[in-house]
Parts: structure tokens; sequence; C-alpha cells
């Protein structure tokens, strides 16, 4: 029997068969093939955008306990544009998108967008003045890593999106041993507080040590309702998606969404968090239509999990380890505005609202919670 961490999930193979179906097998429009002399499709910038995202569990949400455990902290760097595939970091991607037929959403694709991210993340129980292993609890981790990200829209209408990543990287690395101790030794400083202490568990890891690790994803996005691509202003939308994944997270998910306000951005160009789909704000804006924007936006995710190494290990033995739940919930919800500089946009997004159901078995598992802030700048796209 095959090891289970290495099943290909059927969601996600569902989503690489739907991505190869040939046209007129389903009952979609045909996606308009995009080159040269395709009216409406837009040349995607050299370096089309810049971003920083912090997740912390410290931000300032409902259900802020102010203690660092479960879901401590996430950081991810950006960078949009042409200058990822120029650079051949989409080489990997693209072979693993022909061996799943993804690829062919792509080529089809009147719009096509790349990214590459850097990302850290780290995980802690309650206890994190002891070295002690905290077995009622789940285990310290933490992964360091590159993504590339592949995002294609279809449809006469652009209200279809695919999207494909690659990640690499490695779990157990001390980096976030260090960069938590200095966090927490900087806010004792700043407050005068004997706390948060240092975190003295961290030797009891996933992967302590570091290991090598991979995972690659497919996404598909469509607009359900309200305004689309054609509305020069736009007051609300609903999307739907779908998510699957295999490598160190090995998992489904569907997910429902919803902006309200006032907006020009198209549903795939936002981005709400770490891991999330959104290519940056890259549409030209009508003559005359304001640039700036603001709204409200939510979503609720339920996903199917199959595999989670940062909570149950990889291939290294660890010291610890907890059983996941196969079926949890998640849900984000906050604000975001956006303001015009030259041919440059400024966008900001605050997550206040966003949060996991318990998702391994052990006496301390709990619902937590989290906060994100994001800021990017992005260029609009020039038509061809």
């Amino acid at each position: 029997m095959p090891h289970p961490r290495c099943l290909l999930p059927l969601p996600v193979l569902g989503l690489a068969l739907l991505a190869g179906l040939p046209r007129g097998a389903a009952a979609q429009p045909a996606p308009v093939p995009a080159d040269a002399t395709t009216p409406g499709v837009f040349e995607e910038a050299f370096v089309s955008g810049i971003s920083l995202l912090h997740d912390n569990d410290g931000w300032p949400h409902p259900g802020n306990s102010f203690r660092d455990d479960n879901y401590s902290a996430g950081l991810e760097i950006r960078v949009n544009g042409r200058i990822v595939a120029r650079a051949g970091l989409t080489r990997p991607l693209e072979g693993l998108d022909w061996l799943t037929r993804v690829g062919r959403r792509h080529t089809r694709g009147t719009r096509r967008f790349h990214s590459a991210q850097a990302i850290g993340l780290a995980y802690t129980p309650d206890v994190l003045d002891t070295d002690e292993p905290q077995r009622d609890d789940r285990p310290f981790a933490s992964f360091v890593g590159l993504a590339v990200r592949r995002t294609s829209v279809h449809g006469p209408r652009l209200d279809r999106a695919w999207s494909s990543e690659f990640v690499v990287g490695a779990l157990g690395l001390d980096a976030a041993r260090r960069v938590q101790t200095i966090l927490h030794r900087t806010r004792r400083w700043m407050t005068g507080n004997p706390t948060p202490v240092d975190p003295l568990g961290w030797t009891n890891q996933i992967s302590d040590g570091g290991e090598p690790t991979a995972l690659y994803r497919v996404g598909y996005e469509r607009l359900l309702a309200g305004a689309g691509a054609g509305a020069a202003r736009k007051h609300w939308q609903v999307t739907g998606a779908l998510d699957g994944s295999v490598g160190y997270q090995t998992n489904a998910s569907g997910a429902i969404a919803a902006r309200v306000g006032a907006f020009s951005s198209e549903f795939w160009e936002f981005s709400s968090g770490i891991r999330s789909a959104g290519v940056g704000r890259q549409q030209p804006v009508a003559v005359g239509v304001p640039r700036w924007e603001f709204f409200a936006f939510g979503l609720a995710r339920p996903r199917v999990v199959g595999w989670n190494a940062l909570l149950q290990g990889q291939f290294r033995d660890s010291v610890h380890t907890v059983r996941v739940k196969r079926l949890i919930g998640e849900w984000e919800g906050g604000v975001g505005a956006s303001l015009p500089m030259g041919p440059w946009h400024l966008q900001t997004v605050w997550q206040f609202v966003q949060g996991r159901t318990t998702e391994f078995v052990a006496p301390k598992a709990r619902l937590y919670t989290w906060g994100t802030i994001m800021l990017m700048v992005s260029r609009e796209a020039r038509s061809r």
C-alpha cells in the first residue's frame, strides 16, 4: 500500500482532469486563446507588484488572548510580474502543470500572471517556558521556503481563474526560534513586562534540524454574482473557489467569498492572505473612473485534510506529533483600501476576523484566531 503521505488526493486529481477537458466537454463557453493579436489581452509588467504580508496572533482581532500559541506568525514577501518567468523560476511548476494538464488552462487564458513568494511560518504550543515536549498540545513546527505561482483568467466575461503553485522549502530549521526570541525580547524591552518569555521548546519541533519538503497546489475560482470585468466601478461580488494540494499539506477545500464597497479591481487581483492567489492591481481603469478603492470582505472555507506535516511530521522521526482532524473550518474577514500613485497603486488589507477550528486531536486542542496586515504596491497593466 502506498505511504499515506504520498497519495494524490482525489480533489487535486479532479481539478487536474477538469483542467484537461477538451473544448466542448463542459457546459462553459470556450476560452479565447491568448496571443499577441487577441483583442483585450493585457501585458503583465516586468515587475508589476511587490508586497509584504504578516500574519500574527498578536495583531488586534476578536478573540485575541495575546498568547503566542497555535499559529504564531507567518511572513510573506512577494514579487509579481514577468520577471518571475524570465528568471526561469516557473520551469518546475510548468513541468508539473504539463503532467496534470493544468498547463492547458494557463495556455488558453487571456490574462496570465506570475508571482514568487518567500514564506516563513511558525506554530507553537501554549506553554513556551519549558524544553519538555507538550504531549497534550500541538508540537512546535516551522516552514521556510519559496513558492512560485501562475494565474490565468478565462472566459469571454473573464469570470474564471485557474492558479497553480509549486513550493519548495524546509521543515524544522532554527530560523523560527531565532525570530520568535528576538520579537519576544523586543516586546519585553518596549513594555517593561516579564512576558512574553523566550521560547524554550523549539528543539522538540517537527523535523528538528531541517528536512526538505515540497507542495503542489491547484486552484479554481469563479465569479458567481455581482459586477464582472465589464463594470468599471463595482459595489459587490460573490465568488466560489476550489483548491487542492499534495505535499507537506495534502488537503482539499471549497470556499465562498464576497466583497462589498467601491472598487474597480477584479476578483482575481484581490489578495487577502498567505497562500491566496491574488495577483495585485494590474487592470487598466476606464478613463474618468475613480482609482481609489475601499471595501469589506468575508470568506468561509471547509477543508478536508489528508496529511499535515506541520502536525504529523514527515519522513524523519519527530519528538512529538499529533493526529489531525480530517474536516476543519476556516474563515476570513476584514477591510481593504487602495490609493493611486501615478501608474501605481498602494493597497493595504487588514484581516481582523480570521481563524480556524480545531485541527488536531489532543487535550489542549482549540479553535484559534489571528490577524493579518498586508501592504502591496502594484502597477496597472498596459493594453497591447
